[in-house]
C-alpha cells in the first residue's frame, strides 16, 4: 500500500512539475549525446558522423522523452489536460458556436438551479428541529361540517395529551387566523414609537417538543401554559437584534407588550421559526386549566406532537382514531363524527406549495431536455464539419476510445462553462423571484442558494454531457475510410438532427400548452369580481390592548372615535371597520338555527364577522335588500344581522332576497336556546378565501351589538395611498400615542397579493415555454440551414433545369415541417397526459381545453414556419453556376 501510494504521489508530482522535469531530462539527454559524440570523435569520426552515430545508438530522443513522461506522471490526467487545452483553443476558434452553446446551457442550468432553490427550501430542507421526522400535526375532521383539516378544540387537546400512547407529548398554539402563520398583532412600547409585532401564544411544552434549545436563557415550562403562572415571553433572534441591540443581559428584563409587562426568559437561535418566519415572539396560552377542560365547541388551537422513537405514523393514527371515538361517545353534543388527521409537520407546512413546485420542477426538467437536444443538434452540425479531420486522425492511428474521450471532454468543458454562467444567472433570478413573489413562498421557507443547491448545479452540469454529448461523439468517432465517412456522416447527422428537432417540438408543445392553460386561468382570475371596489382605498389593522381597554364599552368608544376622526380628514370619502378584511379568510364559524325548522334542522359552519356602520359603503359592497346597520343597533336593542347573498340563496332557496329580510335565525343549535336574531339586510358577496374560491355563507353583526378586537379599517379617499397612510398614522397617534397600525396595505395590493401565487407560476412557466419555443425554432433553423448548405449543388441544378423558386421554397419548408408535425403530435399526446396533473392549479379552464391546445399548437407552427422560411428563401437564391463551380 505504501509503495503504491509513493509511486502515485511521485507521478502526481511529475504531472504538476512536468515543464521543469522536461527541461531537466532534456538537458540530461543532450549531455549524454554530447558524451557519445565526443567518444566517436576520439575514435576518428568526423563531428557530423559522430553526432549521427550517437543519435542512432541512443534512439529517438522524443520517444525517450515520451516514455519518461509516461513513467513519471499520470497519463490519463495528462491527456485530459491536453484535451481541455485543445477544447479551449477550439472554443476561441469558433466563437459563434461557443457563445450560443454556453448561453443555451446557462439558461437551462440556471433555470433548473433557481427552481431547485425553491424546491429545496420548501420540500427538501429539514425543519430546524430535533429529529423533525418524528413531528406530526394533528387536525380534526368532521364530514358534518365539511372539515378535512381543522384546528382543534382546547378540551380535545387536553384529552389527547393524557390518553395517547403514541406520543412523548402533544403541544398546542393559538391559530385564530387561517391565513399565513396565524400570528396575532401585539405592540412593543417604551422604545420610541409603538412597534407592531407578530406573536403566537403557545403551550409551555411546545419548545421541548420541537427540541430546539434557546440561544440565550430558557424556554417555557409546562406550568407556564396556564393563567396565573407568570407573564413571560421568548424573543426571536431577529427581534432581539433589531429591537434590543442583541443585549446579552436581556433575560430577566421586563418589556411592555400591549400595555402589559412581560419578563423575557429566552431568545431562540437565528434559524428557529414557528410556525412561520414572520413570528417575532412567543407568549404562553394563559388560559386556566378549567377553561381548557371545558372548551370543546370552539376550535382554534393548532396541535403538534412528537412520536415516540419506536412508533410509526400509522400506529399513531390508529391510536388517535381510537381516542376520537372515545370522545365522540363521551361528548356526543360536540364530538359527533369528530375525527382526527395526522400529517408529518413538514408536509403540513409545504402542502399548499407542493403541487405548484412539482409542476415547475417538471417544467424546468422539460426545458433542460430541450436545451440538451439543442446542444446535441449544434454538436452534430459541428461534428459533420470535423468528420474529415477525425477520420484522418483515426487513419493515423488514433484509437476510437481516445477520440471519444476528447469529444466527451469538449462536451464536459462546454457544460461546466455553461454551469458557471448558469449559477450566476440563478443567483440573479432567484433574488428577483424572491422579491417578486414573496407571498407565493410559504412563510416557513427561506430561499437561498446554499451548498446543496450548488451541488445540484454541479450535478446537472456534469450530467448534461451524458445527454447531449455521447451520440455526437459516437457518430464522429466511427471508423471507416475518409471518403466514406465524409459521405455517410451528413446522411446520419440529418436523420438524427430531425429526430432531435421532433423531440424539441414535442417537449415545447407540452410546455406551451401548460403555460397557455395557466395564462388563460390567470386571465379568468383577473376578471373575477372581488365583491368590492379596490380603487383608492387603504386598509390597516388596529388592535386595542386588553390591559388598557378591558371593558367592551371602552373598546367600542375607541373604535368609534378612530372612525369619526378619520371621516373628518380632508379628501376622505368613506371609512369602515371589519373583524376580517375581504380575501383574508374568516374570523370564526358556528352553528345556525332557523325559525320554523325542526330541532335537528340547522346549519353548521356559518361564518361570522363584525363591522362598523359604514363598512359596506366604504368597501363599495352592494346592498341587495333591506337596510344597513344603524346607530340604534346596540346591546340594549334586539339583535340584528346582515347576511351575504350566498347565505340567503343557500339557506332560503327559491325565496326572493327581499323576503329573506325579516327572517329570524339563532347562532347556535336549536337546543341551545340562543336568542333570535333578525335579518335586516342582504349584501353582495365579498371574496374571502381567494378569487378562485366561492364565497361561503356569512353573517355580519354591528360592533354595537357584537364586538371583536382587532378591527381592520378601510379608508377610501381622493389622496394618494402614501398620503392617506400617513394621515391615518397621525390620527391614530392623536387618539392613543401607544397604538400602532399593522398590516398596512391598499385594497388593490390585497387583490394583487391574492393572485401572486398564480402569477408567479404563470410567469415562470410562460418564460420556460417561451425559451423552449425559441430553442425549438433555433433547432429547426439549424437543420434546414445545414440541409440547404449540404444540397446547394442539387438545388442549383434544379434551378438550372427550370425549377421554380416557389417549388424549392416548398421543398425546403416541407423538409423542415415534417419533424415539426411528428413532434407536435407526440407533444399533444404528452400534454394530455401531463396537464391533467395541473387540475388544482387552474381556474375557469379545464386541463383538456381544446382552444388552448389549438392556440399553443398554432403558435408553435407559426414559429416553425418562420424558422423554415429563412433557409428556404436562401435556397431560392442559390446561383447555379456558383454551386456547380464550387463542387
Amino acid at each position: 500500500m505504501r509503495t503504491w501510494l509513493a509511486v502515485w504521489l511521485s507521478r502526481a508530482r511529475g504531472l504538476v512539475q512536468s515543464r521543469r522535469l522536461d527541461d531537466e531530462f532534456r538537458r540530461e539527454i543532450a549531455s549524454h549525446l554530447d558524451a557519445l559524440t565526443a567518444d566517436h570523435i576520439r575514435r576518428g569520426m568526423t563531428p557530423d558522423e559522430a553526432r549521427r552515430t550517437a543519435i542512432v545508438r541512443f534512439g529517438g530522443a522524443m520517444q525517450v522523452m515520451e516514455e519518461n513522461r509516461e513513467h513519471r506522471s499520470l497519463p490519463l490526467v495528462e491527456t485530459t489536460v491536453q484535451d481541455v487545452r485543445y477544447t479551449l483553443r477550439a472554443l476561441r476558434k469558433y466563437p459563434a458556436f461557443s457563445v450560443v452553446a454556453i448561453a443555451t446551457l446557462a439558461i437551462g442550468i440556471g433555470a433548473g438551479t433557481a427552481v431547485f432553490s425553491f424546491v429545496h427550501a420548501v420540500l427538501l430542507r429539514p425543519l430546524p428541529y430535533a429529529q423533525p421526522q418524528q413531528l406530526v400535526r394533528i387536525y380534526e375532521t368532521n364530514p358534518l361540517r365539511n372539515w378535512t383539516k381543522s384546528t382543534s378544540a382546547p378540551a380535545n387537546w387536553a384529552d389527547w395529551k393524557t390518553r395517547n400512547q403514541a406520543f412523548t407529548d402533544v403541544a398546542a398554539y393559538e391559530q385564530f387566523n387561517p391565513i399565513g402563520s396565524g400570528a396575532n398583532d401585539i405592540f412593543l412600547t417604551g422604545f420610541g414609537e409603538p412597534q407592531g409585532l407578530k406573536t403566537v401564544a403557545v403551550s409551555g411544552n411546545l419548545f421541548s417538543i420541537l427540541g430546539t434549545p434557546p440561544l440565550v436563557g430558557r424556554v417555557f415550562t409546562d406550568d407556564e401554559t396556564y393563567e396565573g403562572k407568570g407573564r413571560v415571553v421568548i424573543l426571536s433572534y431577529g427581534l432581539w437584534q433589531s429591537a434590543f441591540g442583541a443585549d446579552p443581559q436581556i433575560v430577566g428584563k421586563t418589556i411592555t407588550l400591549s400595555g402589559r409587562g412581560y419578563d423575557v426568559v429566552g431568545v431562540m437561535p437565528r434559524s428557529f421559526f414557528f410556525p412561520g418566519r414572520d413570528v417575532q415572539l412567543w407568549t404562553p396560552l394563559g388560559y386556566t386549566r378549567e377553561r381548557i377542560a371545558q372548551q370543546r365547541r370552539p376550535h382554534f388551537l393548532g396541535t403538534i406532537a412528537r412520536m415516540k422513537p419506536d412508533v410509526r405514523i400509522e400506529q399513531a393514527r390508529a391510536d388517535m382514531t381510537g381516542i376520537a371515538r372515545q370522545l365522540e361517545a363521551q361528548y356526543p353534543d360536540t364530538n359527533t363524527q369528530m375525527g382526527v388527521r395526522l400529517e408529518f409537520l413538514h408536509d403540513t407546512f409545504a402542502s399548499e406549495s407542493r403541487t405548484a413546485l412539482l409542476m415547475l420542477s417538471a417544467a424546468v426538467a422539460l426545458l433542460f431536455l430541450i436545451v440538451c437536444a439543442n446542444i446535441a443538434n449544434l454538436q452534430l452540425g459541428r461534428a459533420v464539419s470535423r468528420s474529415r479531420e477525425l477520420a484522418i486522425r483515426r487513419a493515423l492511428g488514433a484509437a476510437r476510445a481516445r477520440l471519444l474521450r476528447q469529444l466527451f471532454t469538449e462536451s464536459m468543458v462546454l457544460s461546466l462553462l455553461g454551469g458557471i454562467f448558469g449559477v450566476g444567472l440563478a443567483f440573479l433570478t432567484q433574488s428577483a423571484l424572491t422579491r417578486y413573489a414573496a407571498s407565493a413562498v410559504p412563510l416557513f421557507a427561506e430561499v437561498t442558494i446554499d451548498r446543496t443547491v450548488l451541488l445540484f448545479a454541479v450535478a446537472i452540469s456534469l450530467g448534461a454531457p451524458m445527454l447531449f454529448g455521447i451520440i455526437p461523439a459516437l457518430m464522429s468517432s466511427k471508423s471507416g475510410p475518409v471518403t466514406e465517412r465524409a459521405e455517410s456522416s451528413p446522411r446520419e447527422a440529418r436523420t438524427l438532427r430531425n429526430v432531435l428537432v421532433a423531440a424539441e417540438v414535442a417537449l415545447s408543445i407540452v410546455l406551451a400548452v401548460g403555460a397557455a392553460l395557466l395564462i388563460r386561468s390567470l386571465a379568468f382570475l383577473q376578471d373575477v369580481d372581488p365583491g368590492f371596489n379596490q380603487e383608492q382605498t387603504i386598509a390597516f389593522t388596529m388592535t386595542l390592548p386588553n390591559a388598557r381597554y378591558a371593558e367592551a364599552s371602552a373598546r367600542f368608544n375607541a373604535f368609534r372615535e378612530i372612525e369619526r376622526r378619520l371621516k373628518e380628514q380632508p379628501g376622505v370619502q368613506g371609512v369602515g371597520g371589519t373583524s376580517t378584511l375581504a380575501l383574508r379568510g374568516f374570523t370564526w364559524t358556528g352553528d345556525t338555527s332557523f325559525e320554523g325548522r325542526g330541532t335537528t334542522d340547522f346549519e353548521r359552519d356559518t361564518r361570522h364577522g363584525s363591522t362598523t356602520l359604514d363598512y359596506f359603503s366604504a368597501m363599495g359592497i352592494r346592498r341587495l335588500a333591506g337596510r344597513w346597520f344603524a346607530e340604534t343597533d346596540t346591546r340594549q336593542t334586539p339583535q340584528v344581522t346582515i347576511v351575504n347573498e350566498t347565505f340567503a340563496r343557500r339557506y332560503y332557496r327559491g325565496l326572493p332576497l327581499d323576503q329573506v329580510v325579516g327572517k329570524r335565525v339563532a347562532f347556535g343549535r336549536p337546543q341551545d336556546n340562543a336568542p333570535w336574531v333578525e335579518i335586516v339586510g342582504v349584501v353582495a358577496d365579498e371574496k374571502q378565501d381567494g378569487l378562485d374560491k366561492p364565497a361561503e355563507p356569512t353573517v355580519y353583526s354591528s360592533i354595537g351589538q357584537r364586538q371583536q378586537n382587532p378591527l381592520t379599517f378601510v379608508v377610501r379617499g381622493t389622496q394618494p395611498a402614501d398620503a392617506m397612510i400617513a394621515m391615518a398614522r397621525r390620527v391614530i397617534a392623536e387618539v392613543d400615542k401607544d397604538l400602532a397600525l399593522t398590516n398596512v396595505t391598499t385594497l388593490k395590493q390585497v387583490v394583487e397579493g391574492s393572485m401572486e401565487g398564480h402569477r408567479f407560476r404563470t410567469t415562470l412557466l410562460g418564460t420556460f415555454a417561451g425559451i423552449a419555443l425559441f430553442l425549438a425554432a433555433l433547432g429547426i433553423y439549424g437543420v434546414l440551414a445545414y440541409f440547404v448548405s449540404q444540397r446547394s449543388r442539387e438545388l442549383g441544378i434544379r434551378l438550372a433545369l427550370g425549377a421554380k423558386p416557389s417549388e424549392l421554397f416548398r421543398l425546403v419548408v416541407g423538409q423542415g415541417m415534417r419533424p415539426v408535425a411528428a413532434g407536435a403530435m407526440i407533444g399533444i399526446v404528452g400534454a394530455v397526459g401531463l396537464t391533467g396533473l395541473m387540475q388544482s392549479l387552474l381556474f375557469g379552464v379545464k386541463p383538456f381545453d381544446l382552444p388552448t391546445y389549438a392556440a399553443a399548437t398554432a403558435t408553435l407552427a407559426l414559429i416553425a414556419l418562420v424558422a423554415c422560411a429563412l433557409p428556404a428563401v436562401r435556397a431560392t437564391k442559390v446561383d447555379p453556376l456558383v454551386a456547380l463551380r464550387e463542387e
